[in-house]
């Protein structure tokens, strides 16, 4: 429904592979902000941001393929690198999450390493590795100093504060600061990961940043001649001018005269 509204919109007579990716990325990211001014450095510190998360991820052992990175602002983001997993989660396995700490850091440390200087673009990827490493080491067992213990046990059951369930501490202040020091070491762990990747391949975060300022998204088989140092940016030229192309032909001259 959602690619019919947008091919009638721009007058089209059918529905392009264009409108049901555009679909797609609007219902599960949110709607695309071009409206939104960027400056020129503003755009590359989010081309950097997003190339250190997309190489990082190429070359872990354990993470979901890149299917797609854009410096276009969506939501409350202003780029974004999107994966697409092999298959449906039922587990978190102890080494996927070990990779997946290393692609959320990759941002931070791609703008160290690349711009000398952080900015609060990774937010959010803190957060969300942080939570992710205290599930680890409090609910999941996944650290040998504390064991298979559960730390933090969810009390269900009545309202606090406006939640169903919430968090009560039932540990001492020693093994709180051992938790902090766990959630701290792993995370820095992940962080030097990142590092060590970014390094090694700084070519490629640094062609991936120049084609994001180009062209804005890459695409799945982009990413890969990146990482695969099979990149052209003729045929990149090409593929989008046969893409535009094909669109043309399905525009409606009837809605064109209108």
């Amino acid at each position: 429904n959602e690619s019919a509204l947008l091919a009638a919109r721009k007058g089209r007579t059918s529905v392009s592979d264009q409108d049901i990716t555009e679909a797609c990325d609007k219902v599960r990211y949110g709607k695309e902000r071009r409206s939104l001014e960027l400056d020129i450095q503003e755009k590359k510190t989010t081309a950097v941001h997003e190339s250190g998360h997309a190489i990082v991820a190429l070359f872990v052992k354990h993470s979901d393929p890149v299917d797609k990175v854009t410096i276009i602002p969506r939501g409350l983001s202003l780029g974004a690198t999107h994966f697409m997993p092999k298959k449906n989660r039922v587990n978190y396995w102890r080494k996927e999450i070990l990779d997946q700490l290393a692609v959320l850091m990759g941002g931070r440390v791609a703008e160290e390493v690349f711009l000398e200087d952080i900015s609060s673009g990774a937010q959010m990827d803190i957060t969300q590795a942080t939570r992710l490493v205290r599930s680890m080491v409090c609910e999941w067992g996944m650290t040998d100093k504390l064991g298979v213990v559960a730390y933090d046990e969810k009390a269900e059951g009545g309202q606090y504060l406006g939640n169903q369930t919430y968090h009560e501490k039932v540990y001492s202040e020693d093994t709180a600061k051992v938790i902090d020091d766990e959630v701290r070491a792993i995370l820095d762990r992940a962080y030097e990961l990142a590092k060590e990747i970014i390094l090694e391949h700084r070519d490629q975060v640094q062609l991936m940043t120049d084609m994001l300022m180009e062209f804005e998204t890459l695409d799945h088989d982009d990413v890969l001649l990146i990482k695969e140092g099979k990149w052209d940016t003729e045929k990149k030229k090409e593929k989008e001018k046969r893409s535009e192309e094909h669109t043309s032909e399905l525009q409606s001259p009837c809605n064109l005269v209108c």
